[in-house]
């Protein structure tokens, strides 16, 4: 298990990594005004992936946790499942591309043909997270992040934003190549056997994916709509980036422990106990380091992001926060099968944030004041539900 763990959080920090080195490569390489419009066509792009997947990432997450001897009929179960989910997301994409100026719209038809490439990627990443197979996992996420970083360095130095367009446009080559054999097993059991269940839990948890992600996504969607300024779009990318990226890195180590609750017999109140001062001890060390990093922020990004840093300083207690309570929470709920309560938890979380979306347009701290908000209800209401159940199974 020792060795499963480095290679899971080795696999984990090159996967949270990458969008991060992208963006310190591509403010050296492009101007603030092109760094604003890759970042408003990239929120697109993983806007749309991230209501697109049609929950089977989460189903197959528990499923394979579940049913370890099944192997290619699972997973090729779950991938048959996506791809209408795939063909789909590239159409909203398509269609939302007419929503933004030129510039922005070119550089989203660019992330097309990535879109497919990387749900498929999740469903199988999943699958390994699941069975905890995570030395083969590192070996994929080394070779496609390495091929990913050089592409992008070389491509954006010497053509700027276009050669940027060019090396996501040969995402599905070196994201899916190297699983091509998981890939080829998985399709030829395809049809072999089913899994009752497995839909209606991707369903119940896909809305209330959509609801998180909306929580995250809908700030950049709305100030890119609303200001159609890629200033703004680039000032909100720096703020967010790194501060943000707090939660996805704690997201990824509950992904770790998801299988083992769902093994566990204890119940939901227990295990949180159990997890959560190892969460915020943690988070709260990185949001120090974090804080000591402004201290260069002069240096790099720059004095071009100037404007941003204070609310990078706010951000960094919302990436603090949802990085505790609002994730441990959900999840242990839905690792007992109480999807529902998930899913219910980030819906109404969204609805509390959304009026301070609206009403924000291009102040930045109302944005973040919307998702701290969405946090606390969400942390809120699932704690009642986790009492609930205490109190009802003793």
């Amino acid at each position: 298990m020792r060795k499963d763990l480095k290679a899971y959080l080795a696999a984990t920090l090159l996967h949270r990594a990458q969008p991060l080195i992208e963006s310190f490569i591509l403010t050296l390489t492009l101007s603030i005004e092109e760094f604003g419009q890759w970042s408003w066509a990239s929120a697109l792009y993983l806007g749309v992936a991230s209501i697109a997947h049609g929950g089977i990432p989460a189903a197959m997450l528990r499923y394979s946790a579940m049913h370890v001897a099944e192997g290619s009929p699972l997973l090729g179960y779950g991938l048959k499942w996506m791809l209408p989910w795939a063909a789909s997301g590239s159409l909203i994409l398509l269609l939302l591309s007419f929503s933004v100026p030129s510039p922005v719209r070119q550089l989203v038809w660019a992330h097309l043909p990535a879109l497919p490439a990387f749900l498929v990627a999740e469903v199988v990443r999943t699958y390994l997270r699941g069975r905890y197979e995570n030395a083969q996992l590192l070996r994929w996420q080394i070779l496609s992040t390495s091929f990913a970083l050089i592409l992008l360095a070389l491509t954006s130095a010497m053509w700027g934003v276009c050669g940027a367009a060019y090396m996501r446009l040969l995402q599905p080559l070196w994201l899916l190549l190297p699983t091509f054999h998981l890939l080829k097993e998985a399709y030829a059991s395809s049809s072999h056997q089913h899994f009752p269940g497995f839909l209606r839990f991707g369903g119940h948890s896909l809305w209330g994916n959509w609801a998180l992600e909306g929580i995250f996504f809908l700030p950049a969607w709305l100030i890119g709509w609303q200001s159609e300024s890629p200033l703004s779009l680039a000032y909100w990318r720096w703020a967010t980036l790194l501060p943000l990226n707090i939660r996805a890195i704690f997201s990824q180590i509950v992904i770790y422990f998801y299988p083992t609750w769902v093994r566990s017999a204890l119940a939901p109140h227990l295990l949180y106990h159990k997890q959560r001062l190892l969460l915020w001890g943690t988070a709260t060390a990185i949001a120090i380091g974090l804080l000591l990093l402004s201290l260069g922020w002069r240096i790099f990004p720059g004095e071009a992001y100037l404007p941003a840093l204070p609310y990078y300083w706010g951000a960094i207690g919302i990436g603090l926060w949802w990085s505790t309570e609002p994730l441990l929470l959900p999840n242990l709920l839905s690792a007992k099968g109480n999807i529902k309560g998930y899913s219910t938890a980030y819906a109404v979380g969204l609805l509390t944030a959304i009026p301070f979306y609206v009403l924000a347009r291009e102040n930045l701290w109302l944005h973040l004041v919307g998702m701290g908000t969405a946090g606390i209800t969400a942390s809120l209401l699932s704690n009642h539900m986790m009492r609930h159940l205490r109190d009802t199974n003793p």
